[in-house]
């Protein structure tokens, strides 16, 4: 076997760190250490009462980032063919970064993510982060695979998976928690992830519709090729309405506002609903703008957790 040269593995290297989106890994990551850090702590069955030491999360965390990495290197694998179409400046598979090098990566990555998440379900005494992790890697898998080709189940997948990463905290702190404090685990973080999920799922639709042209190269079955983007955009549009209902009913139960000067604290993730709101009621809709939009509205919910009041 010839020698694989320098600049060659270089490119590899650089190829695969592109691909794993690291963007999207430190989001992930920073939803979830403010989530721990910042307003759980002001719970008042929160505080003193968590279980989860600095080193528990660390751990938590490096497996979510790890499984995450793995998920999107082999999700680049299967997606060679559409994304020379939909994204040629992306189209780094057999240019600068060989298949066989993203099998091994994402393999490797996969096992160390489930080794860590083992060595944390035995630290913190439950079968549940171990479990979670398990099912993440195979949800990530099969996506990649053959689901993300389907209408809406795909979609489904992914939003599901961004609507786990506060359940992943919940798992790590239901072992020992008192009864108070499991119900505001279930309770707060579940619907913190419902809300998460919602948006994870506009945000899939949207990108279906930006890629419809390689999608229907690589004869994939998304929603919006099944359906049309008219469809798809009354859809996502009954989602976001969803959001904020879900939203305004979870301000009434977790802030106790009265005063509505009061609701500013809550207000952060406003402009971007509003923007992703304003897209989907005009009949031709930017698709690649809403897809940012909706991010966006994420990255604000998240940064908002910072200064929440508790519960």
């Amino acid at each position: 076997m010839a020698r694989v040269s320098l600049s060659s593995k270089r490119n590899n290297l650089l190829g695969v760190l592109a691909l794993s989106r690291p963007r999207n890994l430190a989001i992930a990551a920073l939803t979830l250490l403010l989530i721990r850090y910042g307003w759980m702590t002001r719970w008042v069955t929160g505080g003193p009462h968590l279980q989860t030491s600095v080193d528990q999360v660390f751990e938590a965390t490096l497996v979510m980032v790890l499984l995450m990495a793995a998920g999107n290197i082999i999700n680049a694998y299967f997606d060679v063919h559409e994304d020379r179409i939909n994204r040629p400046q992306r189209a780094l598979v057999d240019r600068t970064v060989k298949r066989r090098v993203l099998i091994v990566t994402h393999q490797v990555l996969n096992l160390i993510g489930l080794l860590i998440a083992a060595h944390l379900s035995w630290s913190v005494g439950s079968v549940w982060p171990l479990t979670l992790a398990i099912m993440v890697s195979w949800i990530l898998w099969r996506y990649s695979a053959s689901w993300k080709a389907k209408p809406l189940i795909g979609n489904l997948s992914i939003a599901f998976l961004l609507g786990m990463v506060p359940l992943w905290l919940a798992s790590l702190e239901a072992s020992e928690a008192s009864p108070e404090l499991k119900r505001d685990l279930l309770q707060n973080l579940g619907a913190y992830g419902a809300m998460a999920m919602a948006i994870g799922m506009v945000r899939e639709l949207a990108k279906d519709a930006m890629d419809m042209k390689g999608d229907a190269a690589a004869k994939k079955s998304t929603f919006p090729l099944w359906k049309g983007e008219n469809l798809t955009r009354r859809l996502c549009l009954v989602l976001w309405i969803c959001v904020a209902l879900m939203y305004a009913a979870g301000i009434h139960h977790w802030g106790g506002i009265e005063e509505w000067a009061s609701w500013i604290t809550w207000a952060a993730p406003f402009p971007g609903w509003t923007a992703c709101l304003f897209l989907l009621l005009q009949r031709n809709t930017r698709w690649k703008t809403l897809s940012r939009a909706t991010l966006a509205t994420l990255i604000l919910g998240i940064a908002q957790c910072a200064w929440i009041p508790g519960i």
